[in-house]
Order: structure tokens, then sequence, then C-alpha cells
């Protein structure tokens, strides 16, 4: 790789890294390892070469990578006639974290919708106008929901398609 491409891809590793340490909640190293295999591509990445291109000692790497593949965020593959284990983000990451967030967000459109239905018969049952529970906001929430949850469905079979 020419050397301006090298530090293209460390500062990405850095910038990725602290974005996914603190959306992931990961340890630093650990969430540098995860952002330097998703830079790397599919032809992985050893283990010597984290422990150089990261500048960590070889157990911390190691500790790091055994977390990260627990989470089912990387895996490893073998090459024939080569001992070395190159390590990748597992195939298809992306289509489970899309199923986490559409559980996630089907558990809040559930429980949006209790509230709006809650706040309908209180409605029904308050005599003061003014003191009316306003629905605009769950609705418009239970909306948006939908739409965001369609859109990512779309975006999962166009994934699967490739």
């Amino acid at each position: 790789m020419r050397k301006e491409l090298i530090e293209r891809k460390n500062k990405l590793v850095e910038r990725l890294g602290v974005f996914i340490e603190n959306e992931d909640n990961m340890a630093p190293l650990e969430a540098r390892i995860f952002s330097t295999l998703i830079l790397t591509g599919k032809g992985g990445s050893t283990f010597e070469s984290l422990v150089k291109d990261l500048n960590a000692s070889k157990s911390t790497i190691c500790t790091h990578l055994n977390t990260l593949q627990a989470s089912g965020r990387v895996s490893y593959f073998t090459k024939p006639g080569d001992r070395k284990r190159y390590f990748n983000v597992t195939p298809n990451r992306l289509v489970q974290v899309m199923n986490e967030m559409l559980e996630k967000w089907n558990k809040q459109y559930d429980i949006h919708s209790d509230i709006i239905e809650y706040k309908k018969d209180a409605n029904k049952e308050n005599t003061i106008e003014s003191e009316e529970f306003d629905l605009h906001f769950h609705e418009n929430y239970l909306l948006f929901l939908e739409e965001v949850s369609n859109a990512v469905k779309k975006l999962k079979k166009n994934i699967a398609e490739l």
C-alpha cells in the first residue's frame, strides 16, 4: 500500500474506533481492532499484523480478539498451506446489526402503541379538554418507526440479493 493510503487508513481506524468505542461501549483497543478489520476487507488480518499495526502487546490483542469473536463480531479463516489465522469482520455482521435494530424498534413500537391506547382511553374519561393527553408525538413516532423499519428491511433485502 502506498504511504498516503496507509496514513488515511490509520486515521480512519482511529476515527472509526472512537465512534465504535462510544456507540458499542467497547474498550479503546478492542474498537481499534474492529475498525482495522473493517478496513482490511475480505483478505483478513493476521494476529501478527494487528500487533504490529496497532502497536499493542500480544496478550492485549489476544484478549480483545477473543472478546470480539465471542460477541460474534469477528471470525477467522485459514488459507491452505498457511498455519496463520486471518481475522475479519463476521460475514453478514451488518445484517445482524440491522436485525438487532429492528428488534429494538419493534419493542418501542409496541410500547408506544400501548401508550397511545392508554392515553386515548384516559382522554375519554377526562372531562376537562385542556388536560387531555396530546397524542401527536406518539403517533409521529410510530410513523417514524414504521418508515425507518421499512427502509432497513429494504436494505437487508438488497444486501441479500448481492
